[in-house]
């Protein structure tokens, strides 16, 4: 069986549940079956699977050497855990220039399950293989928070090829190893470097043990514009520190990538990540299951050593509490300050997106909601049209639905580009979609959200029933427009203020009362919000992240007064008698 074949049914495997894995490498696994059906079925397919290369980066390892442990002096023989990430890695080719598909790798399993060993396996290759490949000098830097630990997958690389036949191809040194045909190399950044970025351009940078970074200092250094090929690799385990880059950017941002829930896409990062899921740790009884412990740890699982190392660290944190967190986070690669609840089940949501409206909406009641918390940021509103549908419930009553619309603001294209690069999110697409608008001030234009809620309202024949809004960010705004006749209703931002609004709001997405067209804004901000506590009321908040959750605080500002909507008998018998009608 070549490794095309061989990764598709170990995928499928995972999917099954043949082989034990996490909800998000479960989702790995089928990115890659979609990504093979597109590859065998669409020829406008822009990427291609190449075996040879494939099957090279196999063999490569093989003529590597096991550094450690039982296997020590071996040749490395990739499992197929391995071989479904790293042969991704080199397969997928862009049918353009026949360069490698993905430029970006992250990486998040348990502790010793191989990081190290596949890092400089890695390393060694593109300062080899592909350096000679591409006629270039390639430039590969390994960086770790500390210079010791920069040196982990430097020291891995020089171990796995004493006993190699490859060795004569290196010249090994105390601080670098280069490869003789191209001048290419392997070093150790230090501290120091991240911070000044000097005298590097690298091909491939490898950021070993993100979560213990503090900084975007190593990732910042970005890689060299003129190589062909050029390696991002991030491999990590889960921290303690949810205010670290690893989990407010990477790893969010890569879990998204992951879910077919959010609309959040990237073809050139491969991913994966390894995990406990919540449901298993979150109760304490399923931590001696030890079947479990495999969706964090593909390979250490495996063998006899391995198991033994992790029941023993296991016991250890059972009888001693203040050892749990760190069997959580490294033995089970969970984030284990990650206590937020996710506000919103996003398969629910994305449940309730239609391609076309169920009703007419000409003439319907709006109740218009406003996040303008942030001016000069993104400034978001919200449009809930209740409406009675066909639909009834256990006692014959008909079901009360929602249709939702959102839009966005942001001041400039300076803003949208420092948006782009915090949040990861695609803003300039949203707005060719017309989802956001750019109102090329200082600040975000009141008057201007103000403007394109009176067309919009005007060019539906939408009947505006109430405006409501924060007061905070928006006094003067109401005043006039409560001048001008509108009803403009306070909604304070607070526990005590939302929290009917935001707990009647999630159950109606999750009775299928909600209905929205596609907004991939409106789901990315969705999939940001967590809920937030006090004194048993709930509120949405942002998670660890810089990320947006503005057209949300705008749907529940809007769904607070909509709740509360009186149908009037004239308008029960106009929808009556257009849902009655021929069409």
């Amino acid at each position: 069986m070549n490794q095309y074949e061989n990764i598709k049914k170990y995928a499928k495997n995972c999917i099954s549940g043949e082989i034990i894995s996490c909800k998000k490498h479960k989702w790995a696994c089928e990115r890659f079956l979609k990504d093979a059906e597109q590859f065998e079925n669409n020829p406008d397919y822009p990427f291609y699977w190449s075996e040879e290369s494939a099957q090279n980066i196999v063999d490569w390892f093989a003529l590597l050497r096991h550094s450690k442990g039982v296997l020590a002096g071996q040749p490395i023989i990739l499992t197929d855990w391995q071989k479904f990430r790293i042969c991704q890695l080199y397969g997928w080719r862009r049918k353009k220039n026949g360069y490698r598909r993905f430029k970006k790798s992250f990486t998040e399993v348990a502790r010793k399950n191989a990081k190290s060993q596949e890092e400089a396996g890695i390393a060694l290759y593109e300062i080899s293989v592909t350096a000679t490949k591409n006629n270039e000098v390639c430039e590969e830097y390994t960086a770790g928070v500390k210079r010791d630990q920069s040196k982990i997958v430097f020291n891995e690389a020089e171990l796995m090829l004493r006993g190699s036949p490859l060795r004569q191809k290196f010249d090994i040194k105390r601080d670098e190893i280069k490869h003789a045909k191209t001048g290419s190399f392997i070093k150790a950044l230090s501290k120091e470097d991240g911070k000044s970025g000097d005298g590097t351009n690298p091909a491939g940078l490898i950021i070993d043990e993100y979560h213990q970074h503090p900084t975007t200092e190593f990732y910042d250094l970005g890689l060299g514009s003129n190589t062909k090929e050029p390696l991002l690799m991030i491999i990590t385990t889960a921290g303690v520190d949810l205010t670290y880059p690893c989990y407010v950017t990477e790893y969010t941002y890569c879990s998204k990538v992951l879910d077919p829930n959010v609309d959040v896409e990237n073809e050139e990062y491969l991913i994966d990540i390894c995990e406990m899921d919540e449901e298993d740790y979150r109760n304490l009884d399923n931590l001696e299951n030890e079947e479990l412990w495999k969706k964090a740890n593909p390979i250490r699982m495996t063998y006899d050593e391995g198991i033994e190392k992790i029941r023993g660290e296991y016991k250890i944190a059972k009888e001693i509490p203040e050892h749990m967190t760190a069997f959580l986070t490294k033995c089970l690669n969970v984030w284990v300050q990650a206590q937020e609840k996710g506000y919103m089940d996003m398969a629910k949501w994305k449940a309730c997106q239609v391609d076309k409206l169920p009703v007419d909406t000409k003439g319907m009641s709006v109740y218009v909601g406003f996040d303008m918390s942030a001016k000069i940021d993104l400034t978001s509103v919200a449009f809930i049209l209740p409406f009675i549908s066909e639909e009834k419930d256990a006692e014959g009553e008909k079901i009360i639905k929602y249709i939702v619309y959102s839009h966005s603001f942001i001041p400039n294209r300076e803003k949208l580009t420092e948006r782009k690069r915090k949040d990861k999110a695609d803003y300039d697409a949203w707005e060719r979609m017309n989802l956001l608008t750019v109102t090329d001030t200082p600040i975000v234009d009141q008057n201007a959200v103000m403007k394109y809620v009176k067309d919009t309202c005007k060019e539906h024949e939408w009947n505006i029933e109430c405006l409501c809004f924060d007061p905070a960010n928006a006094a003067k705004l109401m005043m006039d427009l409560s001048d001008e006749g509108y009803e403009v209703e306070e909604v304070y931002q607070s526990h005590k203020s939302l929290n009917e609004s935001t707990q009647g709001f999630r159950e109606q997405v999750y009775s299928g009362n909600i209905i929205y067209t596609y907004n991939p804004l409106l789901n990315f901000a969705m999939s940001n919000a967590v809920i937030r506590k006090n004194q048993g009321l709930i509120k949405i908040d942002k998670d660890a992240t810089t990320q947006r959750i503005d057209p949300v605080d705008a749907i529940l500002c809007a769904y607070k007064l909509a709740l509360y909507h009186e149908f009037t008998q004239s308008f029960l018998k106009s929808i009556d008698e257009y849902l009655e009608s021929d069409w």
